[in-house]
């Protein structure tokens, strides 16, 4: 096996140090695999170039967004896990007690690592269908540190290749409309949401006071300090009976409702 380049070595820091992600010794092939094109239209002569210049101190925006939005992972499709949304209905809501009868209170979300935005607007479709009078109520940041797939998410449209992965033609047909060869998540629904693009490892959270803040899939990319870190910051600006979701996989040391939920600590 080759001896790691300068480049290699440089953009694994960098990734650890700026969005948290670890990259493992055997998985070099992504800088040359995720980059090359992104190198060649900046007009570098070569990734390594590319690199030793984008993770430079001080290098401009226009050149270090495009690695970030490269290097980091982007895979997403439409109501992802069916136990997630099963819990959410049966057990966090009702035990968040924004349902019971004559409750008035506003229902704040924190969704993090929303990528091209199919998780975020499955949780409006799955408010409006199964709890309308607190999808009214429903306020809910979403963030990502890719600018590139928060623009994506904020526009909300779709290919059919992408509708086509979780969603059901009902699904489809209610909540969609037609935007030329592609499909555009009705405005009502894209108006719940506000789109941030924010880094986990190294900014504090975009807000206080949140009833659940979903953190799915994306843990999973941190070493395990980086990760006690981002769950205490996360708890810190949950509401005392809030709660953080996360990828049913994941697991933290702590007291769980149920796989992938967890009650604020003390």
């Amino acid at each position: 096996m080759p001896e790691p380049t300068q480049s290699w070595n440089a953009l694994r820091s960098f990734m650890a140090s700026t969005c948290g992600v670890a990259l493992a010794d055997d998985q070099s092939y992504l800088m040359e695999a995720r980059l090359s094109p992104v190198a060649k239209t900046l007009n570098y002569r070569s990734v390594d170039e590319y690199v030793l210049e984008a993770v430079r101190p001080g290098a401009p925006t226009r050149v270090t967004a495009p690695l970030i939005d490269a290097m980091t992972t982007h895979e997403t499709y439409w109501f992802r896990d069916a136990p997630f949304w099963k819990a959410l209905q049966d057990q966090v809501i009702p035990r968040l007690g924004l349902t019971e009868p004559g409750s008035n209170r506003n229902f704040t979300i924190w969704l993090a690592a929303c990528s091209t935005g199919q998780e975020v607007y499955s949780l409006t479709m799955f408010l409006e269908e199964n709890f309308p009078p607190l999808h009214q109520r429903t306020t809910i940041i979403a963030t990502d540190v890719s600018e590139a797939a928060v623009q994506q998410a904020k526009a909300g449209v779709y290919t059919v290749f992408e509708a086509n992965r979780g969603l059901s033609a009902p699904r489809l047909v209610k909540h969609f409309e037609r935007a030329g060869a592609n499909f555009k998540v009705k405005e009502h629904l894209r108006r719940k949401v506000t789109f941030v693009t924010h880094n986990l490892v190294t900014q504090a959270p975009p807000g206080i006071g949140f009833d659940l803040v979903l953190m799915r899939n994306v843990l999973i990319y941190f070493p395990e300090a980086t990760r006690r870190a981002v769950v205490q910051r996360a708890m810190g600006v949950m509401k005392p009976n809030g709660l953080l979701g996360i990828g049913a996989t994941e697991l933290l040391t702590l007291p769980s409702l149920s796989p992938g939920w967890y009650p604020k600590s003390a």
